[in-house]
């Protein structure tokens, strides 16, 4: 995992669960591997993505490197990136449903020049009066809405999102003590129960001493399979359910693809290969980003739009995430696309050399059609010409 991404889960990750509790809470829910998977993988494909701001113009658009909003974007504060404060909030968003961080502007200009964190579980969002307020538990200090960035998973209150890791707890529960079993199973030498006959009845002190040597001997992982030297005519019998029997493979499969679909994460991202082929895969990533990035995406561009700028900017000035590269898919495909493009004049040789990040040419600016393409009028008049020519 990369590690600008460590400190944020850090922050979110403490055992709230103990040894024997199948109680899940919002932080100790990373312990299940798959939680972590689609966290990990949400927050950094969201973390790497570049995200521009724009400005509409009559030519299409324009990129403003310049603006104080696009830089606070890329450099939000003297300990954070661009990928740490998109981590941040979608770490924070997607296990307990809200990310925030606090805007800190100039007094005099009134422009935000920087971005802090905020503990999600030390926010309460308040709606008073139509108004909506930011309350921070640990001062008590009441923020108004343009001085916090709220990212806002799904829910059924118009300011606060629902913790995915809340609502469907019982299921992640259900995850955890398919975990411990399996620790168990295995550190037991894959051995549910065995069975040791003896013709008689053993004293207590012949009966304590063949329980701690079997213990010792057979117990944890390290001492299965290891001969037994049995006394008296002691017989050993294993009565163990075979793991696949016991179907504890698919059912930690099974799981795995419920966490995957509360995050909309396709299975195979998260190792699950049972029904992934080429053809799939690929599509899948396509989905992934259509289905499961966007949503975010845009919520984090309308978010930022609405917080970053002035109101007499936003009717020109947009942020947007550039998600081509996630969408390219193979270079056949995106050589056949490119070319279809370019036949018909809607994109130039610099700019699909924008999109496959190689240099721009003189020349490759320029706009080509095909010699044997003309506007359906032009047709329509040129066949009525002709048949009068042959008239």
């Amino acid at each position: 995992m990369d590690e600008r991404l460590s400190d944020a889960l850090n922050h979110a990750l403490s055992p709230d669960y103990v040894g024997g509790s199948s109680y899940i809470g919002e932080k100790g829910s990373l312990a299940l591997a798959a939680v972590w998977g689609c966290v990990r993988i949400l927050s950094t494909s969201i973390g790497i993505l570049p995200l521009h701001l724009y400005r509409r113009s009559a030519d299409g658009r324009k990129l403003e490197n310049g603006h104080p909003a696009a830089l606070l974007t890329q450099e939000p504060n003297e300990y954070w990136s661009r990928f740490d404060l998109m981590s941040w909030l979608m770490v924070n968003a997607l296990i307990r449903g809200n990310g925030y961080a606090r805007i800190i502007r100039d007094r005099r200009t009134f422009r935000p020049v920087s971005l802090q964190y905020l503990e999600s579980d030390n926010v309460t969002p308040e709606l008073v009066n139509g108004k909506l307020y930011y309350r921070i538990g640990s001062t008590g200090e009441v923020l108004e809405s343009y001085e916090v960035l709220h990212i806002k998973g799904l829910g059924t209150d118009p300011v606060i999102g629902l913790s995915p890791i809340a609502v469907h707890r019982l299921n992640l529960s259900l995850t955890y003590k398919a975990q411990e079993y399996g620790e168990r199973f295995f550190s037991k030498g894959g051995n549910t129960s065995s069975v040791f006959e003896h013709p008689g009845e053993l004293k207590k002190d012949a009966y304590e001493r063949l329980k701690a040597d079997l213990d010792a001997r057979m117990a944890g992982s390290n001492n299965s399979h290891k001969p037994l030297l049995l006394e008296g005519g002691l017989k050993y019998q294993r009565v163990n359910i075979p793991l696949e029997d016991a179907q504890f493979i698919q059912t930690r499969k099974y799981q795995t693809t419920e966490i995957a679909s509360i995050y909309g994460v396709p299975p195979h991202m998260l190792g699950n290969l049972d029904k992934a082929t080429y053809n799939n895969t690929e599509l899948q990533g396509i989905e992934y980003v259509t289905y499961s990035l966007m949503p975010w995406l845009r919520k984090i561009e309308l978010e930022f739009g609405r917080k970053l700028l002035f109101e007499e900017e936003k009717a020109d000035l947009y942020f947007a995430f550039n998600v081509n590269g996630l969408m390219r898919g193979d270079a056949k495909s995106r050589s056949e696309f490119y070319k279809n493009m370019t036949l018909i004049g809607a994109m130039n040789a610099n700019e699909v050399r924008e999109l496959e990040e190689m240099p721009a040419y003189d020349g490759g600016e320029k706009y080509f059609v095909q010699l044997n393409m003309q506007p359906a009028d032009a047709a329509a008049q040129n066949t009525e010409k002709d048949g009068k020519e042959d008239n």
